[in-house]
Formats: structure tokens, sequence, C-alpha cells
């Protein structure tokens, strides 16, 4: 090679270089980080506007609907709830979703009138109209189980009225002496919320007025309506609750002197629960009962179903609310923590508006959340509304109930790492496994865990374009073949008692997965693992650190429309308040959280990949301004190789995973080695250690070209000056 040919590749080379470093090409393969101005998600997203797909309603003509079989016809139903209506002179009627605690099958009220079965919706019926408000999760869902008498009012979308608003607008005005009247049942909305539509009816000076009635409408109507349960209760351990619950009472009484109140009301069913120490079945997926308590500085008043059957003739529930001390302790101005009056149920309203009445009650701490039914039967001079002090002390787990926490999720794990072993068989050898098949088998794992006591939540067990669904639930009208063509999303849980609520989502593929399946989901890892990561300092709230969760999918013009994480109970609620991904208060350690982005195409497929964590210290070099926080995993189930796109990670994303698969073969491991050799076997191949670095995590096709391009020009430059 001559001297001028070396110089001619060499320039050659550096212009390649030059061109690189200016500008690259816009149209890049998926997997690099410079992105198409079109993506296919776009595409298919335009075609799908052309018509409404066969899985949804379709209301364009009103005297010939389409109808998926998911739909419910609610034409009778409405026709007699407007009848109930009439005899009482009310023109709208309010349904919440719930009942006055949570949602007891026996009070879903609101999925009955509409046929949409998701958590999250409020129904209004008029004499010409019916329409429900519910959110981003359940839009999907709401198109395919609405029939066309139902308007749906998608929250959050821009021009989606009020539903004052739309009462305003579609109710004949009244006058001052004959209001049109909005009829609502005073125990299942909050007095925030009456006070809102009381408000905006007044401005609108149409003379509308919110109209309480005791006796509930829907359940006049609800000829099937199921039965209330009444379950036995369960004691919870106390080396798993830490603490007994008439010193739980202390601390109470201690917050009550000083915010200067003298009674405070206990409406939600997990604080009774959690103060009490004790658990029950009387709702579906919620290990709790139905009950009310008052708390008094002399004595605490508990509400609930058939005393006789739950405490009176079960000695061990007995002898835990000390019974047969009553008479001692009571009159022991020391003890009288433990003085604890049984009262039934059905007699709490009352029962509050006479001990509210009574001498010395000058201030009654009632929930912020509580009902307008529960204000309504305490004098309004002696309210005093804000959150209740138990909301953040079951929240902020203690010691036994952080090690409880930890206990639960390395069973859940076990049993989960089971199934998600057997599953990747069973399609392998081509077995017909269905979502709802899948679900079952996964209980069944669950089950031979020693705490498990029963699942947290229906399980979301969706193939395909049910993962689009954020939250489906399989039914026998659309419980689809699980197959190795798309994505299978699993979000499920269990409730154990050594006090600990499980959520744990994991997205698989049981074939091959096409480039866009894991670019999806590498960006949600990406997000969850960036939050994980993140170090942040005391007074931080939970809104200010979710962008972490999302950034990897912003960059790519995607997003979620959920939120990213939750608090979770300690066998009680899988949805805890009051600290969150995304909210507004302060984190503090011993707080137990989801992480849980995800990304949906709908009709398509859905990822979400949803690890527990709680907070915990941070050892960093410095404390500027006080202490700081980070996370620890406490949920051990591994993700998914085949869906992971390497070269677009970092080096702390993919030290994060190598380590967070330590974790599963070092906390998990022996006890699945134990029980399961098999499934511990495949859990090792799933938590095989990734090099790092995997690749440039500035990734892709540009780097290394780059790369390329120097290392060429290198040679050549060498080969020049040793020809010379």
């Amino acid at each position: 090679m001559t001297g001028e040919s070396l110089l001619f590749l060499t320039f050659c080379a550096f212009v390649a270089m030059v061109t690189m470093c200016n500008g690259l090409p816009s149209e890049l393969p998926e997997g690099s980080l410079q992105f198409p101005s079109s993506s296919t998600n776009r595409v298919r997203r335009a075609g799908e506007l052309d018509e409404i797909p066969d899985t949804q309603r379709d209301c364009t003509d009103p005297d010939n609907p389409r109808y998926p079989p998911t739909t419910v016809h609610t034409g009778d139903r409405l026709t007699a709830l407007r009848q109930e209506m009439e005899d009482i002179g009310a023109l709208a009627y309010i349904i919440p979703s719930l009942d006055s605690h949570y949602g007891a099958s026996c009070h879903l009220r609101r999925h009955w009138i509409t046929g949409m079965s998701g958590s999250a919706g409020l129904a209004i019926v008029t004499f010409n109209d019916s329409a429900m408000w519910t959110d981003a999760r359940y839009f999907l869902q709401s198109e395919q189980q609405l029939d066309c008498n139902w308007k749906l009012m998608r929250s959050g979308d821009p021009g989606t009225p009020s539903q004052s608003g739309w009462l305003i607008d579609v109710l004949p005005a009244g006058t001052e002496e004959n209001p049109t009247k909005v009829a609502f049942d005073p125990t299942l909305i909050s007095l925030s919320s009456y006070n809102s539509y009381q408000n905006a009816f007044k401005n609108s000076g149409k003379y509308i007025e919110m109209d309480p009635h005791n006796t509930n409408l829907v359940d006049l109507v609800w000829t099937d309506r199921p039965e209330c349960t009444n379950e036995p209760l369960m004691i919870m351990e106390l080396r798993w609750t830490g603490q007994d619950w008439w010193n739980k009472i202390k601390d109470v009484r201690e917050e009550m002197e000083t915010a200067n109140t003298d009674m405070m009301v206990l409406h939600a069913l997990d604080d009774t629960a959690w103060l009490f120490n004790m658990r029950g079945e009387d709702l579906p997926y919620k290990p709790m009962f139905f009950s009310y308590t008052i708390i008094k500085k002399d004595k605490t008043i508990l509400y609930i179903n058939n005393i006789a059957k739950l405490v009176t003739n079960v000695p061990d529930v007995h002898q835990h609310l000390k019974q047969d001390e009553q008479s001692a302790v009571c009159a022991d101005e020391q003890l009288n923590h433990q003085c604890l009056e049984l009262r039934e149920y059905n007699g709490f309203l009352n029962g509050l508006q006479d001990e509210a009445d009574k001498p010395g009650i000058n201030k009654v701490w009632i929930s912020s959340s509580a009902s307008y039914g529960i204000y309504g039967n305490v004098n309004e001079t002696k309210h005093y509304s804000a959150a209740i002090p138990i909301q953040v002390m079951k929240a902020v787990k203690n010691q036994n109930e952080v090690d409880g926490m930890k206990e639960g999720n390395i069973q859940d794990a076990i049993a989960l790492i089971e199934f998600l072993h057997w599953m990747e068989n069973a399609i392998a050898d081509g077995e017909e496994i269905t979502e709802k098949s899948a679900d079952e088998r996964l209980e069944s794992f669950r089950q031979e865990q020693p705490d498990f006591v029963m699942p947290s939540f229906e399980s979301i067990s969706a193939f395909g374009p049910h993962g689009a669904i954020i939250h489906y639930r399989p039914s026998e009208e659309t419980n689809a073949q699980i197959t190795a063509d798309n994505m299978f999303l699993l979000d499920s849980g269990g409730q154990y008692k050594c006090g600990t609520t499980i959520d744990t989502t994991r997205t698989m593929h049981y074939g091959t997965p096409k480039e866009v399946h894991k670019q999806a989901y590498t960006r949600v890892m990406m997000g969850a693992i960036d939050l994980s990561l993140c170090t942040f300092p005391e007074g931080t709230t939970g809104s200010t650190i979710d962008i972490h969760a999302r950034q990897h999918l912003w960059n790519y013009g995607w997003n979620y429309r959920h939120g990213t994480g939750h608090g979770l109970g300690a066998m009680l609620n899988v949805h805890e308040g009051p600290f969150g991904i995304g909210g507004s208060r302060a984190l503090e350690p011993n707080v137990f959280l989801s992480d849980e982005p995800g990304y949906y195409e709908d009709n398509d497929f859905g990822v979400r990949l949803e690890t527990v964590f709680m907070v915990v210290e941070a050892d960093t070099p410095n404390n500027f301004g006080g202490r700081y926080f980070t996370f620890d995993e406490v949920a051990l189930v591994p993700f998914e190789p085949k869906l992971i796109l390497y070269e677009l990670m970092s080096k702390e994303q993919l030290d994060w995973l190598n380590e967070y698969h330590q974790k599963i073969r070092e906390r998990v491991g022996p006890r699945l080695r134990q029980k399961n050799q098999d499934a511990y076997d495949w859990m090792i191949r799933q938590t095989e250690s990734v090099p790092v670095p995997y690749t440039s995590p500035v990734g892709g096709a540009d780097t290394v070209f780059v790369h390329f391009v120097l290392l060429v020009a290198s040679t050549v430059l060498s080969a020049f000056v040793s020809v010379n």
C-alpha cells in the first residue's frame, strides 16, 4: 500500500467520523437512543381510529347499537331505579362506587347499576340521562362493559365535565320554594364531596340542592343482591404486630390530646383492624370486618356485627379483647386504655350522636374522608376534620411489621417463581392455558405457603390486547388462551398472616417477542430501576421522584396513565395511604411502596413491572440539610431476560439488575431449592449475571460506528507511519 493510498483511506475515515458526529440519519432501528419521527406505535394508533373494535361497544347508531359479549344490559335496572326516584321526588340520583367502608360484594351498587366492574367510578342517573365517571385505568374496560344507556365520562380528559357541572347542565331549574332535588345516600358521600356539589349548585342560580335519603334506592331495586357476610375474626400474633392493641390506643390518645380533641371516630375498616390486631373475611381480598370505632379519653367503643358470634362465644377473641377484665380496667384511670365496650354495628350512627352529645365532649376528631352521614350525626360546632393519625401509624411499619412484610414477600416469591417456571414449560409443551386457569394455578402454588390466607385482589391475568386494559380481569366471555404469540401480563398478590399484603407484577413472553415488545419492556424496567436507585433528602414527597420512573418512556414519546406507586398494608389494604409515589406526603423510613411503571398499546399488548420496596436510610458521603433516604426491594421475582435490550441500559442500571437478581438467589433461593429443585434451577437461569458494561449506555449504532471508524483511522494512520 502506497503512502498516498493510506492518506486517502485516512481521509475517508475522517470524513465518515465527522459525518457521524454531525448527525445520523433520522431513521434508526429500534433500540437506539435517537428515535424515528413516526414510530410503529403512532402508525398503529392512527389505523385504529378508522373503526371501533369488535371488543368495544359501538353506539354510533342509537337504534342499532353493537355490543361485545362483555356488555351488561341495564335498561330494566334504570327503569326500576327511576321509579324509586319519582317516588321520592328526585330528578337525579348519585351512586358512588363503594359502601361506607370498602367494596363488599353486597355493596357494589355502582357496579350493578352500570355493569362496569372496575373499582373506580361514580354514576349519576337522571330521568333522561345516565352517566359514569371513571379514570384512565378503566376507559377501555368501560367501553367493553357499559351499554349505550350510559355516557362514559373520561375523568382527566379535556372537555370532560365535572359531575356537578353536568348536573347543572342537564337538570331543569327549580325554584326557591321547590328546588330541583339530587338524591344521595349520606353514608356513601364524603362531606367534602357534599360541599362541592352544594357550592356548585348554589353558584349556578338554578335552585338545585342535595337531598339525603338514608334508604339506598339501588338496594330497593337490586333483586339478586348478595347477603353481607359475617365471618369469624382472626387474631394477629404479637411477633408480627409488635404492639398490643391497648398500647396503640394509648398512642392515639396522645395524638388526641395534642389536637385538643375529646373523641375520635374511625370509619375505615383497616384503621380498626390494625388498631385491635384483628382481621376478618367480610370483604373479598381484604382481610377485614365490618366495624366502627369510637375512642374517648376514658374508654373505647367497638361496633361490630353479631357480638355473640364473633366475640362472646369465641374464647380466644374474648380473651384478646380483655372482656373478662373490663370491670377492673374501666374503673382504673391508669388502665382505662384497656377499657373496651362492644356494641352492635347497626347501632353506630345513633350511638355516635349520643356519645358526641355527652357532657365534656367539645371536639370530635372525624377523618376528612368520612361520610356526610357521619358528620351529620355530630353537632357542627364540635367537628374537628383532619386525617386520622392511625393512617400514618400503620403505614410506617415497626420492626416486627417490617420483618413480617419481608417474610411474606419471600413466601410469595417462592410461589410466583414456581408458577412462572411451570407456566413456561406448560406453554412450551402445548398445554391449553387460559387467563383464568393460569390464575387458578398460581393460587394453588400460593396455598402451599404456610402463612397464605387469601389473594390480596382479583388477579390481572391478561394476554395480548387484554394487557392494555390496565385493570383487566378475565371473565367467561373474555377468557383468552395464553400462547407464544404475544405478551402475558400478570399482576397478582396474596394476604399472609405474618402481616403482609402482596402486589407484584411481571410481564412475560413465551415465544419470540417483537422489537416493540422489547423496547417497551426495557424502558419500563429502566424506569423502575431508576426509581429504586434514587436517593433523596428527608422531606421529599413521592411526586418529586415520580419522574424517575417515566423519563425513559418520555424520551421515546411514551407514557402511562396511572400512578407509579402506592402504599401497602400489613395484611390489610393492597392500596394503603397516605404515602405514595406521585403523592404529596414526604416519604419516611419503613414505608412500603410499589414501584410499577408500565406501557400499554390499545388492542395490542401491555407491559407493567411492579416491585414492592421499602424506604430506608441512604448511606451518603454527606448529610447536608439532614438525613437522606433510598429504597430496598422486598418483592423478589426475576425479570424476563428475553425481553430486555441490555444495550439501552446504563452501567448503574445493569449493576442494579445484577444485584437484585443476586438478592433473589440469596434470600429466596435456599427455601425454593428445598421445595422445588426444578423451579430453583429455572430461577438460577433467569438471574444469570449480565456483563457490565454490556454496551455503551449511550448505546447503539451511533457510538458503535464512531468507535469502528476511529479504530479504522487509527489502524490506517499507524500503518502509514510504519510505511514512512
